[in-house]
């Protein structure tokens, strides 16, 4: 928690791409799309990864400092990242995400260093791991954050970039986990957990020492898993998935929780995010 007069830093560590959509592009990726949302609820942000030398990573500047989110990018000679979006025949939408891109290879900086030793929070997920080089460079970014600022791992299991070890060595470091009920099931088998939902929920929190536990059903219901459990749950909304309702609650809540706010109080403005957003692509009222 910060002073009331002063906003909280949170940087978040691991890809940035383009998702290129048949007839536009926009700037993806979970880190630099949670920041968007924290600093939208009282946060300054600030996105540590790699771009190219061309014109993406050009735009990717551009699109951060509209969202006022401070780019600290090393230009790597590989391509900016990029994420193709197929429309299946069904209406769905595929994911193809490109390899060897810039955030494969985010090299260790004086300047991500510098930022990373300010912060209150420090955000990472799973994907940006899926190379050594850039594995070696966030662990070691994780480390030199403050012992007291907050470790968000939201777990944002993709394709096949994620193995065992990689979760396992991730939960160790941090003290905020986010994952949804298929990565929970993952999580399940990996670890051996049984019992209830609540039962595997309260055992990874303990045996990680995590202060808090996020588990979300798509936009149906959430809990918080704290010093005390709390749980929301929505009615009447006809869209129940939407991409990025995710990392909209989880900026959201860390920005609330940096703030000084109570868990209830953080997780009900996160659950109105994520619900923004999902009436937003549906265009529900």
């Amino acid at each position: 928690m910060v002073g009331k007069s002063k906003k909280p830093q949170v940087a978040a560590i691991g890809e940035v791409v383009f998702d290129i959509m048949p007839d536009s592009r926009k700037l993806g990726g979970a880190p630099a799309d949670f920041l968007h949302y924290a600093v939208k609820y009282g946060a300054r942000g600030h996105l540590i990864s790699a771009i190219g030398a061309d014109d993406l990573g050009r735009e990717v500047v551009t699109e951060l400092n509209k969202f006022e989110i401070t780019p600290v990018l090393a230009i790597t000679p590989y391509p900016t990242g990029r994420v193709i979006i197929f429309k299946n025949s069904n209406g769905s939408l595929t994911a193809h995400i490109l390899e060897n891109a810039a955030w494969d290879y985010i090299p260790f900086t004086e300047d991500a260093e510098n930022c990373i030793k300010n912060v209150d929070a420090v955000y990472f997920g799973t994907l940006a791991l899926r190379k050594a080089y850039s594995k070696g460079t966030i662990l070691d970014l994780i480390g030199s954050a403050p012992q007291n600022a907050f470790k968000f791992f939201d777990i944002n299991l993709r394709q096949d970039y994620y193995d065992k070890a990689t979760i396992l060595k991730l939960l160790d470091l941090a003290d905020i986990l986010k994952l949804n009920m298929n990565e929970l099931k993952i999580l399940k088998s990996i670890l051996k957990l049984s019992g209830s939902l609540e039962e595997m929920c309260d055992f990874i929190k303990n045996q990680y020492q995590l202060k808090y536990l996020i588990l979300t059903d798509t936009a149906k219901e959430s809990r918080i898993f704290g010093d005390t459990l709390t749980y929301v749950k929505n009615d009447g909304i006809r869209q129940t998935f939407a991409y990025g309702a995710g990392n909209a609650f989880s900026g959201a809540f860390i920005a609330s929780i940096l703030k000084g706010l109570s868990q209830q109080e953080a997780h009900e403005i996160a659950n109105h995010a994520a619900v923004e957003v999902c009436r937003a692509s549906c265009k529900c009222s």
